[in-house]
């Protein structure tokens, strides 16, 4: 049966924990961003980004364009972690500023609207794990992430998720597709909604289709693989970063019952890891931490995590942390009992 949590504390507990948490936080000065590392970075990955992308281009050896497609696969995926510190307002302190560089990084670079995307994770965080309002969890046909949404789904949803363990994998491929292409039909279908959105997509298309094809003269064959065969790469690394900090983990039925810090906690999981591989993750293998004060800049939650394990420790409140392999069969056998039941 699915694992629903229960709360364990109370929400007065709860919230004084949480605050004598996040004085620790500040005092330690966690939340400031980095500002000159920000523009840092995105200056070197806009420079390494557009060589990529003239050698992809243009006509070089088979070995030198997987090099290009493998590289741009991973600057997508920082461009992407930077968007997503801007939408927690952990970029800046000046909120126009968070706003122009997800705009850039992941309305232009990526083509994932950073507005649109803003909405659906906000609403995500707030409901972390609770299936009626949780956008993450939904994710139709092929895969069914709880017994509820197997129940719903027909003959062939049903079939699918019998085989889930094995096919999602597979699968992973068309996950950086699917959220690019989610997020773009969305704005495209509420363009009065997110109209910096359109505006930054129209950036986002002149850079990878009108750059190439009008002012390099390349062929839509090439501009089109440039485009496409990245962000299949990309896929499975992402899937294997996003999928291990929730799936699986217990439900919320009501959230109305749980602590701010009991409800983020019970449905996040913190991946261990060597400092040194923190940049793969983007920070977020602190799951936990982000999901208790998403406002810290990702570089700074391996300090968070030291705090919040001393204040967990003396409050008896369970750190659900394991390895990256751990999650991984956590998620399969997760995937497998849905699908058996």
């Amino acid at each position: 049966m699915q694992d629903y949590a229960t709360p364990k504390i109370s929400e007065q507990a709860g919230r004084q924990m949480w605050h004598a948490m996040l004085h620790d936080v500040i005092e330690s000065r966690l939340m400031q961003p980095d500002l000159i590392r920000l523009l840092l970075k995105l200056v070197g990955f806009s420079f390494l980004l557009g060589l990529f992308l003239l050698l992809s281009w243009s006509p070089v050896p088979t070995v030198v364009l997987a090099v290009c497609y493998f590289g741009i696969a991973l600057l997508l995926a920082q461009f992407a972690f930077v968007g997503h510190d801007a939408g927690h307002g952990a970029v800046s302190g000046v909120t126009m500023f968070n706003h122009v560089i997800g705009q850039f990084s992941m309305t232009c670079v990526t083509g994932l609207a950073f507005d649109e995307w803003s909405t659906r994770h906000r609403t995500h965080h707030r409901f972390c794990q609770c299936e009626a309002s949780d956008p993450d969890m939904d994710v139709g046909l092929v895969v069914s992430l709880t017994e509820y949404s197997r129940l719903k789904k027909g003959t062939l949803g049903r079939w699918l998720t019998r085989y889930q363990s094995i096919h999602i994998w597979f699968l992973s491929l068309l996950f950086g597709h699917s959220q690019r292409l989610l997020s773009q039909v969305a704005v495209l279908a509420k363009p009065h909604r997110y109209p910096i959105d359109v505006i930054g997509l129209c950036f986002h298309f002149a850079l990878w289709f009108g750059i190439p094809i009008i002012l390099l003269d390349t062929g839509w064959t090439v501009a089109m693989l440039t485009y496409l065969v990245p962000l299949t790469l990309l896929g499975p690394y992402l899937a294997s970063i996003f999928w291990v900090n929730h799936i699986g983990m217990p439900l919320i039925a009501d959230t109305e019952q749980f602590s701010f810090l009991e409800r983020q906690s019970v449905t996040s999981r913190t991946i261990t890891n060597p400092r040194g591989m923190d940049w793969i993750f983007g920070g977020l293998n602190y799951q936990i931490e982000h999901h208790l004060f998403p406002q810290v800049p990702s570089c700074h939650l391996a300090s968070v995590q030291g705090i919040v394990r001393e204040h967990f420790d003396l409050g008896g409140i369970v750190y659900n942390k394991t390895s990256w392999w751990g999650a991984m069969r956590e998620i399969a056998a997760h995937l497998r009992r849905v699908g058996a039941a």
